[in-house]
């Protein structure tokens, strides 16, 4: 069991804890605003916080958020 907070909502997921966060996030959380580019940490498209420091989920283990704060923000396009 994997506890952290999205957002400030806590959170509790039994998950493998070297999963992608990105994964977590996605698939398992349903917050489809952080995005997968790469997949190697280069193009930053999956860019989150935690305890306010910039980190690539696509290649950041589950693990690493353990007891932390996430944050994500959209990123919005305007026409």
């Amino acid at each position: 069991m994997i506890a952290f907070s999205v957002n400030g909502k806590h959170i509790d997921l039994d998950v493998d804890p070297s999963t992608p966060l990105l994964w977590v996030i996605r698939d398992h959380l349903g917050l489809t605003g952080t995005k997968y580019g790469c997949g190697m940490a280069q193009c930053g498209a999956c860019t989150i916080h935690i305890d306010g420091e910039a980190v690539r989920s696509c290649v950041a283990p589950t693990s690493r958020a353990a007891g932390k704060a996430l944050t994500r923000s959209k990123v919005s396009r305007r026409i």
